[in-house]
């Protein structure tokens, strides 16, 4: 019996070799099959994505020309520059021009001196105007472009004001316009009371609100001013510093118009004010890195364009030189400044911080020509491919 199981084992053995020879011979050999459809295969020679507009632009633009974009200077004329004005503006290459009542005489002079004032410059400029209506206004041809904002008495008529208005400006050649005044106060001496809209503080909110809507849709952009408020102090920051004494837990109480303003509405640009807040920080809004950066920007998420009130104004002009302010206003967080007049140095100074590398601004320029792209102002059409 012992011989029959040996030979049956055998036989059972010998039976196997096949099958181990069929298992090693495919789980060594290589394979040939294509890999799942769900694997991608990289590209080594996949061509870069394309630079967005405003990279594009950005490269090619001269460090002198990328200074330029951060200004936005006050002129002399009506109908011809003259040469002092045309040397200047070749010099500083701005990025924009703002208008005042010196500058105006009529529709049709201000039509035709917008367009030559175009004319002298490779990227198009902002034409601002400090347009708000009531106390503050630049042209006085209709009801529309004069009303105060204490007689707009809902946000509907807010909005058909701001869209009209925008309307008009947009015709003449003004594609920014420093209005609305988005404060709030309620007592009839402050300095900006006359300036602003009346009703609670929601319905102030909603008046600001929709007064930008309208501008944005008419192809104007709007400038709500100026951050962080006035509140009811009655000093007129052209002429002393504007002092707000409110501690920093009242900060957030205090900002509320801007704050539900910047939560609930598109707010492509802002204006900073000369006022100090002393328990806060020792130097004005305008040139404070604590107000801009940290309160604004980061604490309110606000990344738009940041736009400081005129730069010679008294309220400032204590806290350093014409040149000191510039940088401190840029390095705390501005992006554009105001100069009411022109001829100041303040340009070369900031070029030459920033060539020596003490100033940054690409992303401020680069935002700048978004802005301008964004309301058409800067044709993309026909830029290089690359």
């Amino acid at each position: 019996m012992k011989k029959i199981y040996r030979a049956v084992a055998l036989c059972f053995l010998l039976s196997l070799i096949p099958l181990v020879g069929y298992i090693i011979c495919n789980t060594t050999k290589p394979s040939h099959q294509e890999p799942p459809s769900h694997i991608d295969v990289q590209d080594t020679h996949q061509t870069p994505p394309a630079l967005p507009p405003e990279e594009k632009i950005f490269e090619q633009m001269t460090l002198e020309e990328r200074v330029g974009q951060l200004f936005i200077f006050g002129i002399d004329g009506t109908q011809i520059l003259d040469p002092s004005v045309t040397q200047f503006l070749s010099h500083t290459h701005p990025g924009g021009i703002i208008l005042f009542q010196k500058n105006i005489q009529n529709e049709n002079q201000l039509k035709s001196f917008t367009s030559l004032i175009q004319s002298t410059t490779k990227i198009p400029m902002f034409i601002a105007i400090d347009q708000e209506g009531g106390t503050v206004h630049r042209l006085e041809w209709s009801d529309t472009l004069t009303l105060s904002p204490k007689q707009i008495e809902t946000p509907q008529q807010a909005y058909s004001i701001g869209l009209a208005r925008g309307k008009i400006l947009r015709n003449l050649g003004i594609n920014m316009n420093m209005a609305p005044v988005a404060e709030y106060t309620v007592s009839p001496t402050s300095f900006i009371y006359p300036r602003t809209f009346d009703g609670n503080l929601n319905e102030v909110v909603q008046k600001s609100s929709s007064m930008i809507r309208g501008y944005k849709i008419s192809g104007v952009i709007p400038v709500p001013k100026h951050f962080p408020g006035h509140g009811e102090n009655n000093v007129d920051p052209h002429e002393n510093i504007v002092n707000v004494d409110i501690q920093n837990t009242q900060w957030n109480q205090y900002i509320k118009p801007f704050s539900i303003l910047l939560q609930n509405t598109d707010v492509d640009a802002i204006m900073v004010g000369h006022i100090r807040f002393p328990s806060i920080d020792n130097l004005p809004s305008s040139i404070s890195y604590e107000i801009i950066t940290n309160r604004l920007i980061k604490e309110l998420n606000y990344n738009g364009v940041v736009i400081s009130d005129a730069m010679e104004m008294k309220s400032i002009s204590s806290f350093g030189t014409q040149e000191q302010l510039a940088f401190q206003a840029l390095s705390a967080g501005e992006d554009i400044l105001i100069y009411s007049k022109y001829g100041n140095n303040v340009y070369d100074y900031i070029l030459q911080q920033v060539e020596q590398g003490n100033l940054n601004i690409d992303e401020k320029v680069k935002k700048i020509l978004r802005l301008k792209m964004q309301y058409n102002i800067l044709d993309t059409t026909n830029l290089p491919s690359s």
